[in-house]
């Protein structure tokens, strides 16, 4: 019996777990930060919702496809996912920064 380096299982399971909570905390942080700045400008509260709200949810999906295709491309021994995920985190993050910052500089 050939050894494999790795848990079959739970190793990508917990990884694709901390993806879709991070995905999912997004989300809430993206809709807290909505209604706060909706207080000073609805247009722009909305036009950013509706940027982050989508990518948070393409983010989730996301994860869920990091996590089926790392646990095929381990069983067969092939590379792992690219770097999508990581990236839509980031921008996701980002644009909800922005909107705190204007949120910020609004409140003044």
């Amino acid at each position: 019996m050939k050894r494999q380096p790795w848990d079959p299982g739970l190793q990508v399971e917990r990884t694709a777990l901390a993806w879709m909570r991070t995905c999912l905390s997004l989300v809430v942080v993206a809709l807290v930060a909505f209604r706060f700045a909706a207080h000073h400008s609805l247009p722009l509260a909305l036009g950013l919702g509706a940027v982050v709200v989508p990518l948070a949810l393409m983010a989730l999906w996301l994860a869920w496809r990091r996590y089926r295709t790392s646990e095929a491309s381990l069983v067969a021994g092939k590379r792992l996912p690219d770097g999508l995920l990581p990236l839509t985190l980031t921008v996701i993050t980002a644009l909800t920064g922005a909107l705190g910052f204007v949120y910020v500089v609004l409140e003044r």
